[in-house]
């Protein structure tokens, strides 16, 4: 009883190593393939065929495996002959799918479908392609998988050219007039008329948007742009990159034959927009230098004084150069104050701007305004001096707001 115990426990072994080594199904299992004990099977890798190796000793358990003598049967095979003993068997041609299928591939199974279904697929699009050239219809790649058709037309090369033109963009400028109206305002006029408060800015010598006077008189451009006056070394190549617009939409814009440029020629820049420093200096929320060309030899705060070498408050910048140099209005205002010899700051001019602010000029060597005067943007109103507590020309600039000092530096256009 052991011993045929032991034999049962051999052959399930045995089988479960030809299952393994062969991977076969259920269904194979029951072809009847006859072994003997020890039996021994290996595949060659490099021919694709089955070697099985038999023991001609004695079976220890014959009810346990199939008799020698039995012949071999092996289903979806075919004998390719014996040697020493040997017989090689290899699977029967079949289907490459059906192959990689009872392989457990089955996504290699498909690789052959492919040419297949490019082959039938490609006339397809060709023969969409071709019609909606025909009709004059374009697809272009579908944004968020939708499918977007538009209308083309064909320029007198043959190509693509775009439906839609913007012909201002070809066009010289033109402008109406408009007369300013009780309670009218910048904004509110660049809205009436679709366009930037800037572009309405840059045409106009508004030196203070907040005294519009009604019946001022404003020219109105028919698209938003800038107005440029050509400075001296400025080339149209050089003005177009500045502002990031096409050399040829200035030419159109101005109507200009050449680009060569006369300084001083005011230039209309199509599309361009006012800087913020520049639209906040036009609106009057920041100030400009009071001195075209100087060096900064003293700033806001804590200083050592330079005559009593004692710690003390500057309320102001220093700006020097050469005695003579103009001094210019900050901004729009009114002459409230004109004080020569004043001790201290010398000879010296107080402008009032509104809204609580107030700008002082000091140590100039003459006046060009008095008491009263109005004043605007860049106008002069002195030359630079020596005169008060001064240890070299230069202009004292200081900046008031609602009674108290605070640093120019702040409230001045960045250069």
């Amino acid at each position: 009883m052991k011993s045929e115990m032991r034999g049962i426990i051999e052959a399930q072994r045995i089988e479960r190593r030809w299952r393994a080594a062969r991977r076969v199904s259920p269904a194979l299992r029951t072809t009847g393939l006859g072994v003997g004990d020890d039996a021994l099977i290996s595949r060659s890798n490099a021919r694709r065929t089955v070697r099985i190796d038999t023991d001609p000793s004695p079976s220890p358990i014959p009810s346990a495996i199939p008799s020698q003598g039995r012949p071999l049967v092996l289903r979806n095979a075919e004998h390719r002959g014996r040697t020493n003993g040997a017989a090689y068997l290899r699977p029967r041609a079949r289907p490459l799918t059906a192959y990689l299928y009872a392989r457990d591939v089955p996504m290699l199974a498909a690789i052959p479908l492919v040419p297949i279904v490019l082959a039938v697929l490609f006339p397809v699009f060709g023969a969409f392609d071709f019609y909606a050239r025909q009709v004059g219809v374009r697809v272009p790649a579908a944004a968020a998988g939708e499918l977007a058709v538009r209308p083309v037309t064909t320029d007198a090369r043959g190509g693509d050219a775009p439906i839609s033109v913007d012909a201002t963009n070809f066009e010289q400028i033109r402008r109406t007039e408009y007369t300013v109206q009780p309670g009218d305002t910048i904004s509110e006029i660049a809205v009436r008329f679709g366009l930037d408060s800037g572009t309405i800015l840059s045409m106009n010598p508004v030196d203070d948007v907040r005294r519009l006077l009604p019946g001022t008189v404003l020219s109105i451009p028919d698209r938003d742009g800038l107005f440029h006056a050509v400075q001296p070394g400025e080339s149209l190549s050089r003005i177009a990159s500045t502002y990031e617009v096409a050399v040829y939409r200035i030419l159109d814009a101005n109507n200009l034959e050449t680009d060569v440029l006369q300084v001083g020629d005011t230039l209309f820049i199509p599309g361009a927009r006012m800087a913020t420093d520049d639209y906040l200096l036009a609106i009057g929320e920041l100030l400009s230098w009071p001195v075209r060309s100087f060096r900064l030899t003293s700033g806001f705060g804590m200083r050592l004084d330079p005559i009593t070498r004692q710690w003390r408050m500057h309320n102001g910048i220093d700006l020097a150069n050469a005695i003579g140099t103009p001094v210019l209005a900050a901004r729009s205002g009114r002459v409230v104050h004109v004080e020569p010899n004043s001790g201290t700051y010398g000879h010296l001019v107080i402008l009032d701007h509104g809204n609580g602010v107030r700008t002082l000029y000091a140590h100039m060597d003459s006046f060009s305004v008095s008491a009263g005067q109005w004043v605007s943007t860049g106008q002069m109103v002195g030359r630079m001096g020596n005169t008060g507590r001064s240890t070299g020309p230069h202009l004292h600039f200081s900046v008031i707001r609602n009674g108290r000092w605070i640093d120019p530096m702040g409230q001045l256009v960045r250069r």
